[in-house]
């Protein structure tokens, strides 16, 4: 098998793609440290809600792993 010769193009995505990935990661890190047990209103709750519904499936795209799985790894953590 031969690698293809010019495949710098495709490389840079990945490292472009991969550095984002790791900023947002690092972004919603500091996104969750502003947010206090204060004021708590469900309007929050739903905010977090939709964005760990969000996460689940992104993960689920990413691994290949069933969103049914992580979802109950994730309440396994909680048990």
């Amino acid at each position: 098998m031969t690698k293809p010769q010019n495949n710098q193009p495709a490389l840079d995505a990945l490292k472009r793609a991969r550095a984002d990935v790791a900023s947002l990661t690092d972004w919603l890190e500091r996104e969750l440290q502003k947010q206090t047990d204060e004021n708590v209103t469900w309007g929050t709750v739903g905010t977090f809600e939709h964005v760990r519904d969000n996460l689940i499936e992104t993960l689920a795209f990413f691994s290949g792993i069933d969103e049914s799985e992580i979802k109950r790894s994730l309440d396994e953590l909680h048990s």
